[in-house]
C-alpha cells in the first residue's frame, strides 16, 4: 500500500513538473515569419529589429525554457503580394505581415479608413484605436479567425496628402487632372474631379515622368524613398488621414497549442509593436518631409474650407461601403460607428460625418 501511494506521489508530482512553464521538459517551437515586403519598409524591419527580440527577450525573463526558432521568410521568399494571408492561414508559415488593403474582399473591415478619409492624421492614434477595436468588437477579430489567425498588431501610414507637377490652391485646380490613385483613393481622386489612373510605387516616377498622370494621392514614408518630389515637386498638405495597411497574425491553430504564458507574450509584444511601428512611421514621415522641402520641393496647404469642400461634395463612400458589406452579412455599420465615434471621442476635426451623411 505504501509502495502504491509512493507510485501516486510520484505521478502527481510528474504531472506537476510538466505543466510548469519551468518545467525541465522544455519545448521549442519553429516559427516561419513570412512577408511579401523586405526588412528595407520600417514594419518590416521593425519585426527583425523589435518583435522577434522582445518575444525572445519576454520567454528568458518568464523563467521558463522554452524557446522559439526564427526563420524571417522576408522580401517575398515565401509569401508574395496577394499571397500573405493564404500562407498563414494554410500553415505555411506560422506568422506572417499581411497587407491588409489587397485583402480587401476577405477582411473588408480593415479597409475602414480607405472609406472614412478626411479625419486623422495622427498614426499613433489610428494604431491605438484599430488595435482597441479588435480587442471590443467581436467581428473584427473574427474575420481574422475565419482565416485561422488571431490578429496581434496593426500598422498605418502617416498622412495622406497631394504631390503633383503643378500647385494646387483650390480643389477646382485638381478638375480634369489625371492623379495615380490606385484601389480606394481611386474614389477620392473622383470626388475631387480628377481621372484616377491606376499605378504604384514601383510605376510612380515614370508615369509622373512621362505625363500619365499629373500627380497622386500619397504619403511621406512611400514617396520619399521613391523620389517622387523630384518629378511631382508641389506638396499640398490636405491631411486626407492615416491609413491602416497591414496587421502582424499567427497561425490560430499553432497559437493554440502555445501554452497560455506564450500566448499571452505575443500579444502583449503586438500590442506594443503597434506603437512603436505608429512612432517610426510619424517621425520617419517629418524627416522625410524636411529632407523633400530641402531638395526643392515647394510645400503650401490646402484652406480648410476646401479641404471641406473636397470632403462633402463627394459621394458618401463610407455608406456604399457599409451597404455593400451589410448584404453579405458583414456588420460594417457598427464598425464604422465605433471608429467615428472613436474619432470624435479624440477630439479629431472631421471634414465630414461619414457615419451620418
Amino acid at each position: 500500500m505504501r509502495h502504491l501511494n509512493c507510485l501516486n506521489v510520484a505521478t502527481i508530482v510528474f504531472a506537476a513538473m510538466i505543466c510548469s512553464p519551468n518545467s525541465a521538459l522544455a519545448e521549442t517551437y519553429k516559427v516561419t515569419f513570412s512577408a511579401a515586403l523586405g526588412p528595407q519598409l520600417p514594419w518590416i524591419g521593425m519585426v527583425r529589429e523589435f518583435f522577434i527580440p522582445e518575444v525572445n527577450k519576454r520567454l528568458a525573463a518568464a523563467g521558463g525554457k522554452d524557446t522559439i526558432v526564427w526563420n524571417e521568410a522576408f522580401s517575398g521568399t515565401l509569401a508574395k503580394i496577394g499571397g500573405e494571408l493564404a500562407a498563414v492561414e494554410n500553415g505555411v508559415s506560422e506568422m506572417g505581415v499581411v497587407s491588409t488593403i489587397f485583402e480587401a474582399s476577405k477582411l473588408p473591415l480593415m479597409s475602414l479608413t480607405y472609406f472614412a478619409p478626411f479625419g486623422n492624421d495622427d498614426g499613433l492614434m489610428l494604431n491605438k484605436i484599430i488595435y482597441e477595436m479588435h480587442q471590443e468588437i467581436p467581428e473584427m477579430s473574427n474575420q481574422w479567425v475565419r482565416h485561422k489567425q488571431v490578429f496581434l498588431g496593426s500598422v498605418s501610414t502617416d498622412t495622406n496628402y497631394l504631390m503633383t507637377t503643378f500647385p494646387v490652391n483650390k480643389v477646382a485646380d485638381l478638375k480634369g487632372r489625371k492623379l495615380g490613385a490606385a484601389g480606394t483613393l481611386s474614389l477620392w481622386a473622383a470626388g475631387a474631379g480628377s481621372v484616377p489612373v491606376q499605378g504604384d510605387f514601383a510605376t510612380h516616377y515614370n508615369n509622373i515622368k512621362t505625363g500619365v498622370y499629373d500627380g497622386l494621392i500619397t504619403f511621406s514614408t512611400g514617396a520619399f524613398p521613391a523620389k517622387l518630389h523630384q518629378v511631382a515637386p508641389y506638396i499640398t498638405r490636405v491631411d486626407l488621414g492615416s491609413m491602416t495597411i497591414a496587421a502582424i497574425t499567427v497561425n490560430k491553430g499553432f497559437h493554440d497549442r502555445l501554452p497560455p504564458y506564450i500566448q499571452l507574450i505575443l500579444k502583449e509584444t503586438g500590442s506594443e509593436y503597434t506603437t512603436r511601428i505608429a512612432s517610426v512611421m510619424m517621425n520617419l514621415g517629418k524627416d522625410f518631409d524636411q529632407k523633400m522641402l530641402a531638395e526643392g520641393a515647394k510645400v503650401s496647404r490646402l484652406p480648410p474650407e476646401e479641404r471641406r469642400l473636397w470632403a462633402t461634395s463627394m459621394p458618401n463612400i463610407a455608406k456604399d461601403w457599409v451597404t455593400r458589406n451589410t448584404l453579405r452579412g458583414v456588420p460594417a455599420d457598427v464598425v464604422l460607428a465605433a471608429y467615428m465615434k472613436k474619432l470624435r471621442d479624440n477630439n479629431v476635426q472631421l471634414a465630414r460625418d461619414w457615419d451620418k451623411n
